[in-house]
């Protein structure tokens, strides 16, 4: 019997279903891998804006005709989004708002959209820098400049009490000169009783940091009379290189004894940071005149730097009782005797000092 041969029209048809089938698996294939892939980077890029909410907090500067692509490199060198590409593309998908000049709190790891929603309300954190040598009332006017804060709400917050620092104990009268020099970012939401304690704290660190511990006694003084005479050495020296002779003559003065007869002391007693006190201003008891009474004043009288902390545990040798400024760049010179000091005293007149 004869093979039954196919037709030419349905041999062509049925070989030409196997390369169809072919193309057609091929690309489901493509499109699978496609999508796929798009996937992929769709998860990536969720994954990207999305953040996470147990990140640290980080402070992000916007400057003047700062541009969103210095934004994006900024963002991921600080750890708040991991890639400037996904950052462009969300740019690109959502209008973003103006970028205003000035700092930001954010967090590492932060959702583009809420990345997005603090910089559209505009900056929310602030410098507040304590200068070496401020009392308790500057810096209170300081922090009271921030949005959300005041200067009458943060002197009520020192007084509350209730802070933790080894330097502080029931019979500290205050918290002067226990607010580090530092420059702070305060959120306008902060409580003033963390802005205080982390002031308090940074002192203690910085007291730690040059040598002086709670249990540091110097020259017979306690830890806490150690940071007084920083204090005065804060207000009393300009360069750092007299700090030294000035612990000096804190030290030789109380171990005569004799008054230590600082204007600086006189002047904080009457509630003032600067100028000279008159013949008048002098008269005025108070627990800080100095000339009036022996030995430190009760508290100290100004926020210390570390290196008056440090020239007040490590006073330079000599035998000065007197100090006056000679030069206008504050330069000190020391005498040991009131004859010497008037000399001085002087030339500092004939300098127009």
């Amino acid at each position: 019997m004869s093979d039954v041969q196919l037709g030419g029209d349905e041999a062509h048809t049925k070989r030409g279903i196997r390369p169809l089938r072919v193309v057609l698996l091929t690309i489901l294939v493509l499109v699978l891998i496609a999508a796929g892939v798009v996937f992929f980077y769709y998860q990536k890029y969720q994954s990207a804006i999305s953040g996470s909410p147990s990140g640290t907090p980080i402070t992000l500067t916007v400057a003047n005709g700062d541009s969103y692509a210095n934004l994006g490199n900024q963002l991921v060198a600080k750890g708040i989004t991991p890639s400037t590409t996904y950052f462009l593309l969300y740019l690109k998908l959502n209008p973003p708002p103006v970028l205003l000049p000035g700092l930001y709190s954010m967090h590492t790891n932060e959702s583009l959209k809420d990345v997005f929603a603090t910089l559209k309300k505009g900056p929310n954190e602030f410098k507040v820098t304590v200068i070496p040598g401020m009392t308790l009332a500057q810096i209170a006017t300081v922090v009271g400049k921030v949005p959300g804060h005041s200067s009458p709400k943060f002197l009520a917050a020192l007084k509350a009490g209730g802070y933790s620092s080894p330097f502080i104990t029931s019979s500290t009268p205050s918290l002067e000169g226990l607010l580090a020099p530092q420059t702070y970012f305060v959120l306008p939401d902060e409580s003033d009783r963390a802005v205080i304690q982390e002031m308090i704290s940074q002192t203690t660190s910085n007291a730690q940091s040059v040598g002086l511990a709670p249990s540091t006694t110097f020259s017979g003084l306690n830890a806490y009379q150690i940071l007084t005479i920083a204090s005065l050495i804060q207000r009393e020296a300009l360069l750092y290189s007299d700090y030294p002779k000035v612990a000096r003559v804190i030290y030789n003065r109380l171990s005569v004894p004799m008054n230590l007869q600082f204007d600086s002391t006189v002047l904080y007693g009457l509630g003032l940071t600067s100028g000279s006190p008159t013949l008048n201003q002098l008269k005025i008891s108070t627990p800080y005149n100095t000339y009036l009474n022996a030995g430190l004043p009760p508290t100290p009288i100004s926020a210390p730097s570390p290196e008056a902390i440090k020239a007040a545990l490590n006073p330079a040798s000599g035998p000065w009782l007197y100090f006056v400024t000679i030069q206008s760049n504050g330069l000190e010179a020391f005498s040991t005797t009131y004859a010497e000091q008037l000399a001085n005293e002087q030339l500092a007149a004939e300098r127009g000092l």
